[in-house]
């Protein structure tokens, strides 16, 4: 059973993984994006937009994965869990309640651009917000991530 406990309690680990694999590549638009023009400028304005909200309920899923598994795994250990089991205890969890907070404050950011955008109104100040937001986020999935991993020691 605890190679069970073991398997679950990583499923939240793997996930964010690709998600961060996600974002890295989300951020990338910021420098290719001044190189393109016309129709390919269109799409990929598109896709940088169509990947963002994808992102946001990736992440809202890994959170809940997070505290699916945590679950799981509390009950297959002790045979039972609690509430109690699921309140953040630590840095690393309320930081990735935190990044849940900022990321749908990107996705915000990122609608109203689009929809200033589409009436043709001044959004240049928003997306350099939306970018800053980015470059922040970046700094806080690093720690989270070094977090999480060092807080696996105390699951295997």
């Amino acid at each position: 059973m605890e190679a069970l406990a073991t398997i679950i309690i990583l499923l939240h680990p793997i996930a964010a993984l690709g998600l961060i694999w996600v974002f890295f590549n989300q951020r990338k638009w910021r420098k290719e994006g001044i190189l393109l023009k016309s129709d390919n400028r269109k799409n990929a304005v598109k896709n940088h937009e169509e990947v963002g909200e994808k992102l946001t309920y990736g992440v809202i899923g890994v959170i809940l994965l997070a505290f699916v598994s945590k679950a799981i795994y509390y009950s297959i250990i002790n045979g039972s869990f609690s509430l109690t089991n699921l309140l953040p205890g630590h840095f690393h969890g309320w930081v990735g309640l935190l990044g849940l907070a900022m990321i749908l404050y990107l996705r915000k950011l990122g609608r109203t651009v689009m929809s200033k955008r589409d009436s043709g109104q001044s959004f240049s100040q928003i997306k350099d917000l939306h970018g800053r937001v980015s470059d922040i986020m970046v700094f806080l999935i690093v720690i989270h991530a070094f977090l999480g991993f060092l807080y696996l020691f105390k699951y295997l």
